[in-house]
């Protein structure tokens, strides 16, 4: 089963309730952009764990297919922006209609688009082989430089619409 790593900064009290006196679209704008920059690293040290095991003379290439997700259901859930990092083709589940019923597919998955469904055995390992991490390990060590890059952003935001608006 997948283990989710998740990264919360805890500023939410000081630095959002000031974007949030800018107005909800300043707000959305350079939270987004600011969460981005720190998403942007994290893919990038995966990327790099993934090229040092990736078989360069396969056509599939795990490190080619990590990319950035925007989950608004999460960001809604939780009141601010949520990114998700993961590799293209996860599992997708069957829909739930006539087609799908009739068969006895709802409820069971398929593979999505992407070409490296392997992913999940090198991230986590199988009975019969060891697991090389190359997902979690890559948010794990760069959370002091996530943290800088994401209120770095928002600082530069902040000063952005001050000197527009002069506001605050």
């Amino acid at each position: 089963m997948a283990q989710d790593s998740k990264f919360d900064l805890g500023i939410k009290t000081g630095v959002i309730n000031t974007l949030r006196t800018l107005g909800p679209k300043l707000e959305k704008r350079f939270l987004n952009k600011a969460v981005r920059k720190g998403a942007d690293i994290v893919k990038k040290a995966a990327q790099d764990r993934a090229k040092t095991f990736d078989d360069p003379n396969t056509p599939a290439q795990i490190w080619k297919e990590i990319a950035i997700y925007t989950s608004s259901d999460l960001g809604r859930k939780n009141g601010g922006v949520a990114l998700q990092i993961g590799v293209k083709g996860g599992a997708k589940k069957y829909r739930d209609n006539k087609r799908n019923r009739r068969q006895g597919r709802v409820g069971k998955t398929y593979m999505g688009p992407g070409a490296v469904y392997y992913w999940r055995f090198l991230e986590f390992g199988t009975s019969k082989m060891r697991a090389q991490p190359f997902m979690r390990p890559a948010l794990a060590n760069n959370i002091p430089a996530v943290t800088d890059a994401i209120v770095g952003a928002i600082n530069d935001g902040i000063d952005k619409i001050v000197a527009q608006k002069g506001k605050i």
